[in-house]
């Protein structure tokens, strides 16, 4: 019986062969380590184009993100809702429409359905708005006069409340730290695996 022979009875397992268990079990590691990366990066890259995308699409066509922050157009839209708008003259505003417009005596605005749309005297660009929330019992103690509005044409459920949050200073902090990780993590363990192959290689 020669030596490996006699080891591998004994159940003592060569040098060269636990290096080779040891090797393997790194370049699994790494392998792992990479497709993570290439998917973090991937996740990364999709959420730039699509905020790009958005902003030519905002840019070009004139459309813009509301918040709704209170429930007075649930079901419909409720709140935490993100509503997605384009802006119209208040002209071509018709009842049952749901636009936004701003409040009177308010500083935010309102997202409402349209009741019953009136000229305004001596102002033939103007409409005066009556409005009701989905939710509400009667319409809004006040008509809107307004010369534009903006008309709802989509909206989502839930987003409105991650909307705000990353709209906060905790959450741009955390996504420029998160981003610079993410650079450093692309590329670092990258050169440092080259570099120990070469210092392997010269050995």
């Amino acid at each position: 019986m020669d030596v490996r022979s006699h080891l591998e009875v004994t159940g003592v397992v060569p040098v060269q062969d636990s290096a080779a268990v040891v090797s393997t079990a790194a370049a699994r590691r790494r392998g792992v380590l990479h497709r993570l990366r290439a998917v973090v990066v991937a996740v990364a890259g999709v959420v730039g184009v699509l905020c790009v995308a958005w902003w030519v699409v905002a840019t070009t066509t004139g459309l813009s993100l509301v918040v709704v922050t209170t429930g007075s157009m649930s079901p419909t839209i409720p709140a935490g809702a993100v509503v997605v708008s384009e802006r119209i003259a208040a002209a071509d505003v018709r009842p049952g429409q749901v636009v936004t417009v701003p409040r009177p005596g308010s500083e935010l605005p309102v997202t409402h359905r349209v009741v019953a749309v009136d000229r305004v005297p001596g102002d033939p660009e103007a409409r005066s708005l009556t409005m009701r929330g989905d939710a509400n019992d009667t319409i809004d103690r006040d008509p809107s006069v307004v010369r534009e509005a903006r008309l709802t044409v989509a909206s989502a459920p839930g987003l409105g409340h991650v909307l705000q949050w990353s709209s906060t200073p905790v959450a741009r902090g955390l996504a420029v730290a998160t981003v610079g990780l993410l650079v450093v993590w692309s590329f670092w363990p990258a050169r440092r695996t080259a570099r120990g192959d070469d210092t392997g290689a010269r050995a």
